[in-house]
């Protein structure tokens, strides 16, 4: 009876759960396949209760003992991001930046807002400033001393 179909249960599963690993970026169903592949092994000699406890533990061991290690070989290192690019860059400020008061640059046809380090001067409009460093979603800038100055 149900034994007649557990091998296209157990492919069923394997398969699933493999679109499924394949679909996201985690390791989710991939223990699934394994037991389901055990399962498949075993199918022709034992019944189909034995094939459902083996498919369960072979899952569950394999997700509690593998998961932490291959999470720990994943493990995402830090991105350098298209703006990092920007320090150590030169523009021309378009607002007035203080303290208190961020101010706006143009770079690449985007305009950032920036802010001072605590303690340097304000920095007037149209001022060539320097990018120094990025706090969050902001350029930290100085002002470019020039012979002139």
């Amino acid at each position: 009876m149900i034994e007649d179909f557990m091998l296209w249960i157990w492919l069923g599963i394997f398969t699933l759960s493999l679109v499924i690993e394949v679909l996201t970026d985690d390791f989710v169903s991939i223990w699934f396949s394994i037991g389901a592949l055990v399962s498949i092994c075993i199918c022709y000699f034992s019944p189909w209760w034995v094939e459902l406890i083996v498919f369960f533990t072979i899952s569950a061991v394999s997700l509690v003992c593998a998961r932490p290690l291959i999470k720990r070989l994943m493990k995402d290192k830090p991105k350098n991001t298209n703006s990092d690019d920007f320090v150590g860059k030169e523009a021309i400020l378009l607002s007035d930046v203080s303290k208190f008061n961020p101010g706006t640059l143009k770079i690449n046809g985007i305009i950032y807002q920036t802010i001072i380090n605590e303690g340097a001067p304000d920095i007037e409009a149209n001022s060539i400033v320097r990018i120094i460093d990025i706090n969050g979603n902001k350029l930290v800038v100085e002002k470019v001393v020039s012979e002139n100055d």
